[in-house]
């Protein structure tokens, strides 16, 4: 690309900002409108309850050391609880003692159990459309999470750091990032659109564009006599065709009557 064409481009780029800056702050207000309306009223609020728990590979609590060996074995035991206390037996329970009629797809998108920056601390997250739902739910799961760990693993233990928090504020949908995406695709999404319909426009309205498009210079135009009045040139029309202030009819002479 020589520069001639990267300025061309530039042109067109910056061209697209200046005509069309008037509708993209229009989409861009509008998108933002519709991301704040539909975080705030439209889609369902959820709260996430949040409680911590702290796999320890050795059962002995008494010893005065740190094994570097425990702190590893119980990190990767980390990892083992975040299958086992998201399995479709853990779920299959859950389930039976809520009351409940969640189906496992529906479970896995409500609860998640990860590894606290890669530690020995487990962080176990409910979130439902209810306080006190998403509150009962996680205490119930940490309840059966030990029981799992003492079943399946035996060895170690595992301890409750922070119990189930009550959840103040929703979580999901964020009011902020709703409307500052919808601020960011409107104008984007609006400025690529105008891009698009410029970028495939091939109509050339000036001589100008012709001159810009092949670097040559245009010395004359084919006039349009139905629409010579608008053009530039309307001078020399004018005065090609006896239209200007430079032709003039002469007037007459009347003729006089000869005496007879």
């Amino acid at each position: 690309m020589n520069e001639q064409e990267r300025t061309l481009d530039l042109q067109i780029l910056f061209k697209v900002l200046r005509v069309r800056l008037i509708p993209i702050i229009a989409v861009m207000i509008a998108g933002g409108l519709i991301g704040f309306v539909m975080s705030a009223f439209v889609l369902q609020k959820q709260y996430t309850s949040e409680a911590l728990l702290y796999v320890e590979n050795s059962s002995n609590k008494n010893q005065e050391a740190i094994n570097i060996n425990d702190i590893s074995a119980a990190q990767k035991l980390v990892n083992t609880c975040q299958i086992l206390f998201t399995s479709d037996y853990i779920f299959d329970r859950l389930r039976e003692e809520m009351g409940a009629d969640w189906s496992n797809s529906e479970m896995k998108d409500m609860i998640k159990v990860e590894s606290v920056n890669n530690t020995e601390v487990l962080r176990i997250s409910v979130a439902t459309t209810s306080r006190t739902l998403s509150v009962a739910v996680a205490d119930k799961l940490v309840e059966l999470s030990q029981e799992e760990y003492r079943r399946v693993i035996r060895n170690g233990s595992i301890e409750v750091v922070s119990s189930p928090t009550y959840p103040l504020e929703h979580t999901f949908p964020s009011v902020k990032l709703f409307t500052a995406g919808g601020l960011a695709i409107g104008i984007f999404g609006s400025y690529l659109f105008f891009l698009l319909i410029e970028m495939l426009d091939t109509k050339v309205r000036e001589d100008d564009d012709l001159a810009a498009l092949y670097d040559i210079p245009v010395f004359a135009e084919i006039m349009d006599f139905e629409t010579a009045g608008n053009s530039k040139y309307k001078s020399n029309y004018d005065y090609d065709y006896g239209y200007g202030d430079s032709y003039e009819e002469e007037p007459e002479e009347e003729e006089e009557d000869e005496e007879s």
